[in-house]
This record gives structure tokens, sequence and C-alpha cells, in this order.
């Protein structure tokens, strides 16, 4: 495994820890230790479990910790959020920005508005995977993996639009690709 491998899991029990405190933190990082050393289809098994874990403390701290995940997943790559910036740049007003990025999505992803609500879509197998997120490649074809890992991804969308509509949005995860759906599914409410 590598640096990119080990540190956001290792991120994932720092934030565990912050929210929910070092004894729930033990328990679902347990086994962690073997990241370093393990194989994509080991890491992919360990994490599968923790998220397994995770569903057993109550929706509000899960979706905390998994949001806080995805913040910290748009630091660490942000890179992708400066590109988005200047992306967002060249057009005079969000509707402009928002009609181009419609009518000529990223590879990946396209985007639907209905009314206020702008529709994000993300299809991982145009980039051969099942998840965006690379800690996954080792997961067998058939297993599925609770939405609430989804809610890392969420995390990461909601400071990708915070920076497009210059304030902290409300997103909801929809549906997900590593749970079971065809494509990964996120309500960006919009409020303008």
């Amino acid at each position: 495994m590598t640096k990119d491998d080990v540190d956001p899991i290792r991120e994932m029990g720092i934030i565990i820890g912050n929210v929910a405190g070092d004894k729930v933190k033990d328990r679902i990082m347990d086994g962690s230790e073997i990241i370093a050393d393990a194989s994509a289809e080991e890491v992919a098994l360990w994490l599968k479990g923790a998220m397994d874990k995770l569903d057993s403390l109550d929706e509000k701290t899960r979706i905390q910790i998994m949001e806080n995940c995805g913040f910290n997943c748009a630091r660490i790559n942000i890179s992708h959020i400066e590109e988005a910036r200047k992306k967002r740049g060249k057009f005079e007003t969000l509707n402009e920005f928002l009609e181009a990025e419609e009518k000529n999505p990223a590879r990946g992803t396209r985007l639907v508005r209905k009314g206020d609500i702008m529709y994000q879509y993300y299809d991982p197998s145009a980039f051969n995977t099942r998840c965006f997120c690379s800690l996954w490649r080792g997961l067998k074809e058939d297993d599925t993996v609770s939405p609430t890992w989804c809610q890392c991804s969420k995390g990461f969308v909601m400071k990708l639009w915070e920076m497009y509509l210059g304030r902290p949005p409300k997103v909801e995860l929809v549906k997900s690709c590593i749970s079971g759906a065809e494509e990964c599914t996120f309500a960006v409410h919009l409020n303008i």
C-alpha cells in the first residue's frame, strides 16, 4: 500500500476519535495497523468491516464522521478543487456556469438541473472502477458497501459546491454505485 492509502485511513481514525471518542475509535479502527502492508483486497475487506462497525453508531454521528472524511479528502485533493475554481471563474454568473457544465460535463459525470436542485451524477465505471476512492480498488465485483461510506463523497461534493456557490450548500446522497446503484447521485440544493 502507499501513503495515499494509509493516510486517509489514519485520518479517518482521528476523525472518529474527535467525533465519537477514543473507545469508539479503537473499536472501529481495530485491525487498521495491517493497512501499510496489506493488499488492495485486504484494505477493501478491512474498510468494509469498519463501515459495518460505523453503522452501529447513530445516523447523525456516522454522517458527521464520514462528511468530515470527505472534507479532509477535499483538502488533500485541493488541486481538483482549484481546477474547478478556475473553470467556474470563466463564467460571469452561476447560471452560465451550470448551463455550460450540463452541456459539457467532465468525464464520468453529468449534471441535471430540476428547478432549484442540481443532480450531480458520477459514473465510476468511466474509470474502470466502482468508486472514485482508490481505497476500494480491491473490492470484489459483487460486493456492496454500506452507503455510510458515501457520506465521505457527499462531504467532498459539499466542498466542491461551496466553492461554486460561494457558500455552504445542502447536499443529499441519493444513491451510490458501491452500494449497488448504476451511478452515484447527489442532490445539490442551489437556493439561488
